[in-house]
Formats: structure tokens, C-alpha cells, sequence
């Protein structure tokens, strides 16, 4: 005799069956909505690196809105600068919903480490138009049908902190993240992004201008550590 009262009862079975389907539905629901949610909504980011330090210590993370990609003055976005391996749809979706919870500290389908393939969070300091260079490390500007520069702080809106220090003796300023550039002039969709950590910084220095469909999205608050959450 069949002891198994789903063996014996199709109305049960079937009621078994139908609460599986309900479970596995709501589950992959929640994956796909987290995904949609994190995509196009507000995505959480680490910074890895002390390029934005000190506004943007390394291992803080970051919440960035992708549909804000076009920038205004002072902005801190998000920049993939190479394009990034591809994923299978349930490996980006697996992701998508451990880098929610995680605040982007643990994921299981890592990115293997290839120098400047995963996004880095840079400032804008030069708008398209701009006319623009750089001297001991801080950014003059002349915008578009205007006569003089002026520097990046006599901007409005440029609020933020920007660590030079003294370089050590011999060191030349002109290798790597360089004190001095000559002017350029920044064509339509072109922006000039920098670290705040001028003198350790990877950026606009050394791959050149950002065109705007290499901005991910505007980063709006750093929340976490929680001792440091803040707005920009």
C-alpha cells in the first residue's frame, strides 16, 4: 500500500505543485524587479580606489541614479572608461540583488581584475565648450563666449574638497597624474573629469576627454560608512 498521501490524492498534488510554481514566480519577480530597480533606478556602487579621497574615501559606497547622465559642473558620475565583460542574464540578475544587499561588498559573479574595465566615480570640471588646462594641479576654465579663466573654485556650485599636497623631492610633475597640461578646448558631449586626489588620480589626465556615452549616471549620496553618509 502507498503510504504517500500525494500519491494518492491528484487534488493535493496538484495543490503542491501550483504553491512551487507560486514560490519559484515571486522569487524570480523579486530578482527581476531588484535588477530594473538597481539598473535604472538607483544603483549602489563601491569606490575602491582613494582617487576622490577626501570627500570619497576608498571602500565607501555610493548611491548612483543611471538616468542622470548629463552632468552639470561640479557633478560626481559614474564613467565606465572600457567596455566591461559580458554576463549571462541570470548571472547579471544574481548581482544585481547581492550588490543591493551587500552595498556592492560581495557579489558571486565578479569581475575578473583587468586594469580599468569596472566603473570608477570621477568629478566633472570642464563642460562642453570649455576651454581648459591645468597648473600645479588645480583647473582654470574658460567657458564657451567667455574672455578670461577663472578657477575651478570660482565656480558656483563647486563645493567640494581637492587633496594637493607637496610632492616629494625629484618628483617629476609631468609622469602619470600630471600638475600641468596644456589648454585644450572640449568639443559637443565632451567633458573633462578629475579625481579630487590630484596627485594619485586616473583620469582625464591620462585617457583624455570623457565622451557623455561613457557616464553611467550622477552619483547622489555616499551611505556607507554610515559615519560619513552625505549628500552631493
Amino acid at each position: 500500500m502507498d503510504n504517500n498521501i500525494y500519491a494518492i490524492s491528484y487534488k493535493m498534488r496538484v495543490e503542491l505543485y501550483h504553491r512551487i510554481i507560486l514560490i519559484i514566480s515571486v522569487v524570480l519577480a523579486c530578482f527581476v524587479a531588484v535588477s530594473l530597480f538597481v539598473n535604472f533606478v538607483v544603483s549602489p556602487v563601491k569606490n575602491k580606489s582613494n582617487s576622490m579621497a577626501p570627500d570619497i574615501p576608498a571602500g565607501s559606497s555610493e548611491f548612483v541614479i543611471p538616468f542622470l547622465r548629463t552632468p552639470d559642473r561640479g557633478d560626481v558620475v559614474l564613467i565606465q572608461t572600457h567596455e566591461p565583460q559580458k554576463k549571462s542574464l541570470p548571472k547579471k540578475v544574481i548581482n544585481a540583488l547581492f550588490m543591493f544587499i551587500t552595498a556592492q561588498h560581495w557579489y558571486p559573479f565578479e569581475e575578473s581584475p583587468r586594469t580599468g574595465v569596472n566603473p570608477v566615480i570621477r568629478r566633472v570640471v570642464g563642460m562642453p565648450g570649455d576651454t581648459i588646462y591645468l597648473d600645479r594641479y588645480v583647473v582654470y576654465i574658460k567657458p564657451r563666449n567667455q574672455e578670461h579663466f577663472l578657477s575651478e573654485f570660482e565656480f558656483p556650485g563647486a563645493k567640494y574638497n581637492v587633496s594637493i599636497s607637496a610632492p616629494p623631492a625629484g618628483w617629476d610633475t609631468e609622469l602619470g597624474a600630471k600638475a600641468n597640461t596644456d589648454k585644450i578646448v572640449l568639443g559637443e558631449n565632451e567633458y573633462y573629469v578629475l579625481g579630487d586626489n590630484r596627485m594619485e588620480s586616473s583620469d582625464s589626465r591620462l585617457w583624455g576627454v570623457v565622451n557623455q556615452s561613457s557616464i553611467r549616471g550622477k552619483v547622489v549620496m555616499l551611505y556607507f560608512p554610515f559615519s560619513k553618509i552625505k549628500m552631493f
